[in-house]
């Protein structure tokens, strides 16, 4: 749920365009409620262009599906007061799938924050840092492998890799910002077993000559049986 709003300047936030689709009205219609929202509080135009912590909201051009709008990107409180205005039934259910999204970003932001405040953390941290240089190193390799085999998307390798690493853990990096600096040190020390598992593998099977094709297929299956491997020891603990 937490892709419905986004981070910025550690506060979290969700997009007039967005909002306006999920309830089910036109854009216009919902600048239109925002405009009678500042209207009524105009103590809140005060806002800038920019977001800034405890800003309520901004505009910013944005584009979906190939047309550039003028959206209000807006804070929680902000939100609500635009929205307490919809009281449609679909409207009254999307504010609270939204509400439940901000709480979560801002929970993770505050972890995001924490985190790095704790000496253990920040040592097993540093040394998944090494662990993701490591897979970095050999996608890079593999990169290369893959492009003089005939590849011509070779470079997205470093992105479906990580994902595959990512959500074979379980973990979900699209919808999270920082998600390294989320994780709990038993999360960071899966992760980098699985980043230098992947590193290895790939290494290995580029050694034997194998088509790129099958190393990327071979590397996303070890990654599962990893993971698996993991639960069984967790559930056996």
């Amino acid at each position: 749920m937490t892709n419905l709003v986004e981070a910025h300047k550690n506060e979290s936030w969700t997009e007039s365009n967005l909002v306006a689709r999920k309830f089910g009205v036109k854009h216009n219609a919902l600048v239109k409620i925002i405009e009678n929202v500042l209207d009524d509080y105009p103590d809140l135009r005060g806002a800038s262009e920019s977001p800034k912590t405890n800003e309520k909201f901004y505009k910013e051009e944005r584009e979906y599906r190939g047309t550039t709008f003028d959206a209000y990107i807006m804070n929680r409180e902000f939100f609500s007061l635009v929205t307490m205005r919809m009281t449609s039934k679909r409207a009254r259910e999307w504010q609270r799938i939204f509400n439940t999204a901000f709480y979560e970003m801002e929970r993770a932001l505050f972890i995001s924050q924490k985190n790095p405040l704790d000496i253990e953390w920040s040592s097993t941290r540093l040394i998944g840092k090494s662990a993701r240089a490591e897979e970095t190193e050999a996608i890079k390799e593999f990169i290369d492998y893959a492009t003089k085999q005939g590849s011509k998307n070779a470079k997205f390798y470093y992105k479906h890799i990580t994902n595959c690493t990512y959500k074979a853990l379980g973990l979900m990096a699209q919808k999270h910002p920082k998600l390294r600096d989320q994780m709990n040190i038993y999360q960071i020390s899966e992760l980098m077993l699985a980043e230098r598992m992947a590193a290895n593998k790939i290494l290995e099977y580029m050694s034997l000559k194998r088509h790129y094709k099958d190393i990327y297929d071979s590397v996303k299956k070890d990654l599962i049986i990893f993971s698996n491997s993991i639960r069984m020891v967790g559930k056996d603990a």
